[in-house]
C-alpha cells in the first residue's frame, strides 16, 4: 500500500509547473518573432532605393538577375542584412545581460557606457594611430568596451548590491569618453566627416571584412551568455542567496562583463553606437518570458534582430530615395515605446 502525498506537496508541485496556457503563450510568441524576423529579412533584401521585387529574387536565384541585381543584392544588401541580424541579437542579449546582473530594468549597455567605450577605442585608433584594417577595428572596439566594462563593475559595485550605483558609474564614464570623442573628431575635421554617419549608428555600407573578423568575437559572447543565465537566476536572489545556492556572484559579474564586452565591442565595430535596443528589447519579451533569466535571454536574442531590422528599413523608406543612420530611428522609435511600456507597468 503506497501512501498519497500530503496535501501541501501536491499542491507545490502543481504550482512548480507552469500552465499550459503559458507555455502555449510563450509558444505562440516565439512562432510569430520568428515569422516577422523572416518577413523583416525579405523586406530588408527588397526595400531601398533600387526595389528588388520577388519576380527579381526569383530569377536572381534562378542564375537570371543580371551583374547589377547581383551586386546589388549579394554585395550590398545580404550583408546589410547579416549584419543588422548579428547586431540586434547582440545588442538585445547585452542588454538582458546587465539588466539580470544589476537587477534594475534601466541598465544597458549605453547607460553603463560600453558603448560609449568601445566607440570611443575605435575613434582614437583610427584619428590617433591610423587604424584601417578590419581586425585592429574589431579588436581595439572589443578592448574599448572591456576596459569601459571593468571600470564600471570595479567603481560601480562596491559593497552595492542594487547595482544603482553601477549606473550611476556607467553614467559618468559614459559622458566622458563622449566628450572627449567629440573633441576629437572636431579638432580633426577629415575624421569628424568619416565618423559622422558611423556615430550615430548606420548598416548603410557594411565592412564585410570587419564582420567576418568579428564573428568569433560575437560566438564567444553569445556562448558565455548562454552559460550565465542560470547563475544570473541566482543572482537575482541577492548575494548571500546565490552563494547559498553554490554560485559565485563575483565570477557571474565578472562573466557578465566579459561577455557584454564581446557582445557591444563586436556590434559596435560593425554598425557603430546604436541605442535603446539593449534597454527596450528585454522590457518587450519579459511579458511573454516571465522573471526567468534562460527564456529573457533567448527571446532578447530572437527580438533584437526584428527591432534593428525594422528599424533598418524604416531608415531607407522615411527620406526616400536618401535614408538615415539606423542609430536615430531606433532612438526615436524606442524611446515612446519606452514611455509606454513604463506607463503600462504602473
Amino acid at each position: 500500500m503506497t501512501l498519497a502525498p500530503p496535501r501541501s506537496a501536491r499542491a507545490g508541485a502543481a504550482a512548480a509547473q507552469p500552465p499550459a496556457r503559458a507555455q502555449l503563450r510563450r509558444f505562440g510568441a516565439g512562432a510569430a518573432l520568428l515569422v516577422v524576423v523572416g518577413a523583416l529579412t525579405m523586406l530588408s533584401v527588397g526595400v531601398g532605393s533600387r526595389p528588388v521585387s520577388l519576380t527579381e529574387f526569383g530569377a536572381l536565384l534562378a542564375g537570371n538577375g543580371g551583374i547589377d541585381l547581383d551586386t546589388l543584392v549579394w554585395e550590398v544588401r545580404l550583408p546589410r542584412t547579416l549584419a543588422a541580424l548579428l547586431v540586434g541579437a547582440a545588442l538585445g542579449a547585452a542588454g538582458a545581460l546587465m539588466q539580470g546582473m544589476t537587477r534594475n530594468p534601466l541598465a544597458d549597455p549605453g547607460l553603463l557606457g560600453v558603448s560609449a567605450g568601445s566607440a570611443f577605442a575605435v575613434v582614437l585608433g583610427m584619428s590617433w594611430f591610423g587604424l584601417r584594417s578590419a581586425t585592429g577595428i574589431a579588436a581595439v572596439a572589443v578592448c574599448g568596451a572591456a576596459v569601459v566594462t571593468a571600470l564600471v563593475l570595479v567603481l560601480g559595485l562596491r559593497g552595492v548590491a542594487d547595482g544603482s550605483q553601477l549606473i550611476l558609474a556607467g553614467v559618468a564614464f559614459s559622458m566622458t569618453v563622449s566628450g572627449i570623442q567629440a573633441a576629437m573628431t572636431l579638432l580633426n575635421p577629415r575624421m569628424l566627416d568619416a565618423m559622422r554617419s558611423w556615430s550615430a549608428g548606420s548598416l548603410a555600407s557594411p565592412n564585410l571584412d570587419v564582420l567576418m573578423q568579428t564573428l568569433p568575437v560575437f560566438a564567444v559572447g553569445g556562448v558565455l551568455a548562454l552559460t550565465l543565465a542560470r547563475p544570473l537566476n541566482a543572482l537575482a536572489l541577492g548575494d548571500d542567496l546565490a552563494r547559498g545556492l553554490g554560485s559565485h556572484p563575483l565570477l557571474t559579474r565578472a562573466g557578465t562583463g566579459l561577455a557584454t564586452a564581446c557582445l557591444v565591442g563586436a556590434a559596435t565595430a560593425v554598425a557603430g553606437p546604436i541605442g535603446f535596443v539593449g534597454l527596450m528589447v528585454p522590457h518587450l519579451v519579459r511579458p511573454f518570458t516571465g522573471p526567468d533569466a534562460r527564456r529573457v535571454l533567448i527571446a532578447s536574442v530572437m527580438a533584437g534582430p526584428a527591432l534593428v531590422l525594422a528599424a533598418d528599413v524604416l531608415a531607407r523608406v522615411v527620406l526616400w530615395p536618401g535614408e538615415i543612420p539606423v542609430g536615430i530611428v531606433s532612438a526615436a522609435v524606442g524611446a515612446p515605446v519606452l514611455l509606454i511600456l513604463i506607463r503600462r507597468s504602473r
